[in-house]
């Protein structure tokens, strides 16, 4: 992933309650000592006077060179290694209640001199263009004052990975930011500046004095000399406004699905260590995590939001701080450290925006020819490795229609008759391109000699993408589950006149599939394609899934591909060709089957029982082959599926607990959804077919 960049604070609606606010352009000179501060120290203190000079004569300088100018873009910045940073509370965790940091959500923007509401950070499921209020407290509790270079207060969004073997107090071992802004107002910067629209002050004079607020007993200015006085409690208040979607560099590959704002996922190990942090500072609130219940996703991947607060200086100044031996502990006297922090973890599910909808079918036919053009390029790739290995071991090529294996030239009678099958099968001409159907030989084992196809068996679906809406937890304004209703066709085709299968049952599952790469980028959309193809090989149903599909699909050419390179130094693979592979080969999944407790069937306006009880319709069809016309008999069954999507349990432990957050793709990690519909015969013989889920809160 690319460097994440800082979002400066978007404009803020008007004709809303955030219209009060003043947004800011940062100067230079700001921006250079918040956001692109450098991670090395300087000599910069604002905490000395400024020397009195001498009149003295003037004297002429010597011309020296001009210095390079430093790009900033190549600077290690102290924001985007801020979770690197040490912090004081680790060394001795009495620091929190020496320096206290609190961050509290309230329910509007606040203002000097009026009281706030303080709101629970998780009574509300966040959104894109929703505003986010609160208050940051820092209270001195010391009999000295306290320095710092830098008081940060952001909004983050943060994707980690862990090692599911490390301890609960073991940070993430992989953490990328994704989302970064800056409130210039409540952080510290240079100027004095307006915060509402009904603020004067002098931007060149900071007077902090003047900022007291009698109705708390707090300072809603901080200090311009860098430093927290004893016995003093500074208040700034902060506003944020979720985006609608993400930078686009924060994806190489510009895809628009990954630009999309992720839902919380998970529980991150840093939200674990702050909840554990409020409970060494004495805090008697109970504090739950922002996934609120089990959401499927993996124990060592999360994606989490939260207001953050830090209180960052130079570790020589906060010996004194630390106290006893613990001041030891800190290697360098000059190097940045994070003396005490505060996070207010939110929990953020996203809006489908209508436009991202409209277009939604664009994105995966776009998707489709990327993975097309991708596996093409592979294959030609690989083509030209063999013809190069070939030449080098001096053997002649040989013509290839492109095919790894020999084909059989001579058809066996069961080919002959599953062709005939499916001729008669697409008597009406469907187009395959509209449906999603599956083939099933039935065959019957005589008392001697080998079994015999005594006919076929097809299922068919509306090649569409069913949509589910985004249930909440019950703590939150609920909406009704979805119930899907879902069009099957079962054609039973035998050319013997043999009576139709009769049925089991018929079973719905959700499958839930996230996907996650700790290293390489997904170049890619994962689109329905990449997940199942519902064809009936010969292999067990459960291999068609995205495992087999696409990652030992690349894991095979990765192999290859490495060997040609090995054999045949000359041949140039491309980087981004590497990489992509890479990325699509490395990927790890986890899959969670959801059981549809509450189906029914549907055919011709009335309700049936079971599967068993809709008749068969009884069709004559007439085909003929090149050398032959023949009349045959198949069955059709047609019927709506009604699969209530609010009775669904997590098998096999049949759990009922858990949260199912809207599907999304970022360039690392996806949850993806999909039907699986069982259709299982009276000799238990099961047949699968595949259909995609698009799960989205729609407001």
């Amino acid at each position: 992933m690319s460097r994440n960049k800082f979002n400066l604070k978007l404009p803020l609606d008007e004709g809303r309650d955030n219209e009060e606010l003043i947004n800011i352009l940062p100067s230079y000179q700001m921006y250079r000592n918040t956001i692109s501060k450098n991670l090395t120290p300087t000599i910069e203190d604002l905490r000395l006077e400024p020397p009195l000079y001498d009149q003295i004569q003037p004297f002429q300088s010597a011309p020296t060179s001009p210095e390079p100018e430093l790009d900033d873009d190549n600077q290690e910045t102290i924001l985007e290694n801020a979770h690197r940073l040490k912090r004081l509370t680790s060394l001795n965790k009495e620091v929190a209640k020496s320096l206290h940091v609190t961050i509290h959500l309230t329910k509007s923007i606040g203002k000097p001199g009026e009281t706030y509401s303080v709101i629970d950070p998780l009574s509300v499921e966040y959104k894109q263009g929703d505003s986010i209020y609160g208050v940051v407290l820092v209270t001195n509790k010391t009999q000295q004052p306290i320095p710092f270079d830098m008081f940060t207060v952001q909004l983050e969004g943060v994707l980690s990975f862990g090692n599911s073997n490390n301890t609960l107090m073991d940070q993430s071992s992989q953490t990328f930011t994704f989302l970064t802004m800056f409130d210039f107002n409540a952080s510290w910067n240079d100027g004095f500046l307006d915060r509402l629209k009904s603020d004067h002050n002098n931007p060149y004079k900071a007077d902090h004095s003047n900022s007291f607020d009698p109705s708390d007993n707090t300072y809603y200015h901080l200090d311009p000399k860098k430093v927290f006085q004893p016995g003093v409690t500074y208040k700034k208040f902060f506003a944020f406004v979720m985006p609608e979607r993400l930078l686009e560099n924060g994806c190489q590959s510009s895809l628009i699905k990954h630009l999309q704002v992720p839902p919380t996922l998970g529980v991150s190990k840093s939200e674990t260590i702050s909840s554990l942090r409020h409970k060494w500072k004495g805090e008697a609130e109970s504090k739950k995590y922002a996934s609120i219940t089990n959401d499927l996703s993996f124990t060592d991947a999360s994606i989490s939001y939260a207001v953050s607060a830090r209180v960052i200086g130079r570790a020589g100044n906060y010996k004194q701080l630390l106290g006893g031996n613990h001041s030891n502990q800190l290697l360098g006297s000059d190097e940045y450290v994070v003396a005490n922090e505060d996070y207010v973890y939110i929990r953020v599910i996203p809006v489908t925006q209508p436009v991202f909808s409209l277009n939604r079918a664009m994105i995966n036919q776009e998707a489709k020819l990327l993975y097309s053009g991708l596996v093409e390029d592979i294959k030609q790739k690989m083509a030209t490795g063999k013809e190069m290995t070939r030449q080098g071991h001096g053997l002649v090529p040989f013509s290839s229609n492109g095919s790894e294996q020999e084909t059989n030239l001579h058809p066996t009678s069961s080919s002959v008759e599953l062709s005939k099958m499916r001729q008669m099968y697409k008597a009406k001409k469907l187009d395959e391109s509209k449906v999603y159907e599956v083939f099933y030989p039935i065959k019957k084992k005589p008392v001697f000699g080998a079994s015999k196809v005594a006919g076929m068996l097809a299922l068919a679906t509306p090649r569409k993408e069913y949509v589910m809406e985004y249930v909440s937890p019950p703590r939150y304004p609920n909406h009704s589950a979805t119930t899907l209703h879902i069009p099957l066709d079962i054609v039973y085709v035998n050319d013997k006149r043999s009576s139709p299968p009769e049925f089991r049952s018929i079973s719905v599952e959700l499958v839930s599939l996230t996907v996650k790469s700790k290293k390489h980028p997904i170049p890619i959309v994962i689109h329905p394609e990449m997940l199942f193809e519902n064809k009936t090989k010969g292999t067990s149903p459960s291999q068609d899934n995205f495992d087999v599909l696409t990652i030992k699909r690349f894991q095979n050419y990765a192999l290859h591909l490495s060997k040609l390179m090995k054999e045949a130094p000359e041949l140039e693979v491309e980087p981004e060709m590497i990489k992509s592979i890479k990325g699509l080969a490395g990927l790890t999944t986890k899959y969670v089957h959801l059981k549809v407790q509450n189906v029914g069937y549907e055919s011709g306006g009335a309700a049936y029982a079971s599967v068993n009880s809709i008749p068969w319709e009884k069709q004559v069809v007439n085909s003929e082959s090149t050398t032959e016309r023949f009349e045959d008999v198949k069955y059709v069954k047609q019927l709506i599926i009604t699969a209530n999507m609010g009775s669904l349990e997590v098998r096999p432990m049949r759990l009922v607990d858990f949260c199912l957050v809207p599907d999304f793709q970022n360039c690392l990690i996806a949850r993806i959804y999909y039907l699986k519909i069982d259709v299982r015969l009276q000799n238990s013989e099961k047949i699968s077919l595949r259909v995609p889920v698009i799960l989205q809160r729609s407001k």
